[in-house]
This record gives structure tokens, sequence and C-alpha cells, in this order.
């Protein structure tokens, strides 16, 4: 791309890289953020661009050489570190094949910046036909099997080792600014997205329409009343709500903070304790960009429903039957709405910032989300819908308007992993989420999720949440769950 469209072919390969040894690691301070095609890897997202950051007027075509050349290797850095992490495993050696291996320059690059030694089998080796030829040759008994194959068809290679004082400089750099590029750049990309199709206008009314007087927000609900009558002539109805100044408050134990090993014990443990409701953080790996992020899918809820209702039915006290809420921190929340009714999910809470993961402006969000909350309760379980720390309620409240939510979770904490400080800014979101509920005579839980300890849980009650997801301090409680549940009610 850059030697054609960039440079009009009026350099060799060769060339280009001649030039990019007389540019120090770094390029001068340009980076290149390589996802050209977009993201697959660690991260997926169609919508990732690439980019050149910190080009000043000093930089030659050398220097832009060097940086996309660099970016590639800090992107390959990048998808090991997630492998390492995600698998426990280190990476020792790097095998490389193809026309890479025709730049001495970038062969020496990528072992620097990751750090790893390079096997090359040289320039003149067609990889994929040799993959090809290995295993035809085994298939018609050339060679016994694969290994035999592998080392009689395959050349000694070459190995390029990393060059320490490289090595420190260039781990600086990823460390220090390609590791924050892709994360920091993404809501741009992705306003970039709604820019290219006519969507920017329709984010600027919604967000009118949000900070509105009154006259203009009231012929907008007109609109929203007309529009949600009309979505709900279909052959269901939203679910039955609690009425308005009935919220008792209950603890739902977080299931992320629980012995995996054990899960069923676990589950039977909190029934044992008096818990009558339980949270279950379903991570996909890929909307927490994190590939640690990643729980489990619907055959372990069905194993946690099962549980629960069976130890709930055989226990001594009357106990209503349990409520499992799945909170669906993932990309598609829509192609899980079907496999999770049919697991024994009570409440299939989404996560707002999906959409906006999906380059949705406000109007499509909005849009979509009422089309997901009628999909929910089509399929027979409460709808529910939770926000991160930096999300603003006015966002969810076109949603909300539509009856269909029983249940908003306020995340107090990150999504994504348990023993997190409870955030204090929490507590006015919440107060004016409940605030805004019972002037507006809506009829819905609220649900505090992240830090909620005996220290927290206090002052959540009284900002207006009823719904109190406690992890950590239950589950490693020294005096057990039920010591810990009563804490969180008293």
């Amino acid at each position: 791309w850059a030697k054609h469209k960039l440079f009009d072919d009026r350099f060799s390969y060769q060339e280009m890289d001649e030039l990019a040894t007389q540019i120090p690691q770094g390029s001068d301070g340009l980076m290149a953020l390589e996802t050209f095609q977009g993201s697959r890897t660690p991260v997926t997202d169609p919508l990732a661009r690439g980019g050149l950051i910190g080009l000043t007027l000093s930089h030659t075509k050398a220097h832009i050489w060097r940086a996309l050349m660099e970016g590639v290797c800090f992107g390959t850095r990048a998808c090991l570190d997630a492998l390492e992490r995600a698998t426990g495993q280190e990476c020792e050696t790097i095998t490389l094949a193809g026309g890479i291996t025709r730049s001495d320059l970038w062969l020496q690059m990528h072992a620097d910046v990751t750090n790893k030694p390079i096997q090359v089998y040289g320039p003149d080796h067609n990889a994929p036909l040799l993959g090809c030829a290995i295993l035809a040759s085994v298939g018609i008994g050339i060679h016994p099997n694969i290994e035999t194959a592998v080392r009689a068809m395959l050349p000694k290679p070459e190995i390029i080792r990393p060059n320490p004082q490289a090595v420190a400089e260039y781990d600086r750099i990823y460390r220090k600014v390609y590791s924050n590029l892709a994360s920091h750049l993404r809501p741009i990309f992705h306003s970039i997205h709604g820019i290219l199709h006519n969507e920017e206008n329709n984010t600027e009314l919604v967000e009118e329409i949000e900070e509105a007087p009154s006259n203009v927000a009231s012929k907008q609900d007109n609109a929203d009343k007309t529009r949600t009558a009309s979505t709900q002539t279909q052959s269901f109805e939203p679910p039955a709500q609690s009425s308005p100044g009935s919220y008792q408050t209950t603890v739902s134990p977080s299931l992320l903070a629980c012995d995996f090993g054990n899960i069923r014990q676990e589950v039977e443990r909190c029934i044992d304790a008096g818990a009558t409701r339980f949270h279950v953080d379903i991570f996909d790996g890929v909307s927490l960009n994190s590939p640690i992020a990643f729980t489990f899918g619907p055959d372990m809820v069905r194993v946690i429903a099962k549980a629960a209702h069976r130890h709930a039915a055989a226990a001594t006290t009357t106990l209503p039957p349990p409520t499992l809420d799945l909170h669906m921190c993932v990309l598609d929340p829509e192609r899980f709405v079907e496999p999770m009714a049919l697991v024994g999910a009570s409440t299939f809470i989404f996560q707002w910032e999906c959409f906006a993961q999906q380059a949705m402006t406000l109007l499509r969000r909005k849009k979509a989300s009422i089309a997901l909350a009628e999909s929910i309760v089509k399929h027979k379980m409460k709808c529910g819908v939770s926000i991160n720390p930096q999300t603003s309620i006015k966002e969810i409240k076109p949603l909300l308007k539509t009856g269909l939510v029983s249940v908003v979770d306020v995340l107090a904490v990150k999504p994504g992993f348990g023993g997190q400080p409870f955030q204090p800014q929490t507590l006015e979101k919440i107060k004016y989420l409940r605030e805004w509920r019972d002037r507006k005579g809506l009829a819905f839980d609220i649900m505090v999720d992240g830090g909620v300890s005996n220290e927290t849980a206090e002052s959540v009650k009284e900002a207006g949440a009823n719904i109190l997801v406690s992890g950590s301090f239950l589950f490693k409680h020294p005096q057990g769950i039920t010591a810990a549940m009563k804490e969180l009610v008293a």
C-alpha cells in the first residue's frame, strides 16, 4: 500500500529499507497504527482504522516507511501478549516465511520488538504450497507422519536473535505509546464511520431532544409513545413490573467471585444463606477488550439454573423460585437471547455500551435497544440494561420510557473483574435515576453492581438501589455468606 499508493512505485523495497535504516528507533516520534483493514486480533473491531500519529513537517518518506514497519511489529507483539495472557503459555520462537523474509531490517525489527528469536526459512519458499506438499507427502505414503515430513522437507532455518539494546527501547515505546493507541482512537474511528454514513445529524438531534425545554421534550415523548405503541402490537407484552414504591432490598450474589470449580456447591451455599437471586456475568472476551474477561455460555447457565432450582426446592425453609440475572457484557447480545432463554435465565441484562462499540449513533442505539428489549420480553425473560460508570442516565431514558425494562444495573466499577473499589460518584447517579423514575411514574428495580460491601451498602440503599450485587464481600467473608448477607441488608 505505502509503496504503490504513497510513493507511486518510485522506489524499490530495498531502496526504502536502506533509507529507513538511517532513521532511529521510534521514527523520531512518528507512530503507525497498522489496523488499516480493521482489527481481528487481539481485539475484533471491523471499524478500526489505521493511522500515522505524531506526524510533523520534519518527517520524511523514510520516517513513514520505518514507522509502518514498526507498527506491524508492534501489532505482532500485541497479539503475542494477548495469547500468552490468555493461555498462560510463553511463546519461545516466531517462525516467519514468505515476502517478509526479503527484508533484513524488518526481520531484525520483529525480533527486537517481540524480544523473541525469529526462525526464517528464506524468501524462496512459498509457505502455503510447501505446507500442502508436506501434507501430500504423508497422504501418499512418502513419509509416515507430518513430523518426519517436516524434518525432511524443510531446510535448516536462519535464526535472527533480538538485540538487547534495541529490545529495551522498543519495549518502552510499546508500553508508553503503542499499547494505548487503539483504545484511545477507537471512539474517533467509530465517529468517522458515523459521519461517512451521514448519521452525525441524527446524533445531534437526539442530544438536542435530551436537553430541550419541556415543550419540545413533550413533543418527543408523544412521538416516542406513538412509535412504542406501534411496536407493541405484536403477541407479547412487557413483563409484570414492581409497583412504584414497592421495592424490597435484595442481595444478589455475583458468581463471578465464587469458586468456578465448585460452582454447584457455591450456589447451594448461597441458597442456604437465604439468597433468592443470582447474578451471572457473561463476558465474550471481545466487548471488554481483554481475552481474560471470558466466562461461560449457555451450558454453564443451564447447570447453575438447575442447581439453584433443585436446591431451593429441597430446602427446609420455604423459598421462592430463584431468579437468575444474566449480565450480558457481550458485543452482540441479540444472538444470545434465545439460547439463554432456553436454559433457564430469568433476566437478560444487556450492556448499553455494546451499541457504541458497534459504531451506532444515539438514535440508532435507541432503536436497536428497544428492538432488543422486545426480543428479550418475547422470549419470556425480564429485560435489564446495564450502564458503565461513565455513561449518563440520559442515554437510556428513551428505552426506560417504553416500560420494557424491569431492572437498571448501575455499575459502580469497570465491568469485567471482581474486587474493585466502589466508585462514590455512583451514588449521585442512583439518586438521580430513582428520582426520575418516581417522577415519571415508571416501575423498575435499581441494581448496583460492583464494590458492594458493609461499608457501602447503607449509602447505596439510601440513594435508591434495592438490588445489591455483591461478589468478593460475600464469598470471601471470614464468617461465611450468611453473616455477609445479614450485614448488607441490616
